[in-house]
């Protein structure tokens, strides 16, 4: 079963705004929310309203998915085409 867990999103977001150099003010005011608001958020105190998490999203270029459950599915879709690849080779060889 899938939840929403708000400690692990208040990492991913804190992870994500450190990367950028932001300091929390820079970014609640890219996002047009009050410090107050980010900083709770941060701590896993206060869950985002899905227009925000959209707006997230947006400015870091990640999905959505990625800020609610940690799914990256560009490293999953990444795999499954290494996969291919690697099988498409194997077949290649066994033919020489």
């Amino acid at each position: 079963m899938y939840y929403f867990d708000a400690t692990e999103f208040a990492t991913r977001l804190s992870n994500l705004r450190k990367a950028q150099g932001m300091t929390q003010e820079a970014m609640a005011e890219a996002l047009n929310i009050s410090l107050e608001h980010l900083s709770k958020m941060e701590r896993g105190k206060r869950k985002p309203s899905i227009d925000l998490v959209v707006a997230m999203a947006c400015y870091f270029h990640v999905s959505t998915d990625y800020l609610l459950m940690g799914k990256n599915y560009d490293m999953v879709d990444s795999r499954t085409k290494l996969l291919d690849v690697v099988t498409q080779l194997t077949e290649i060889a066994k033919s020489l």
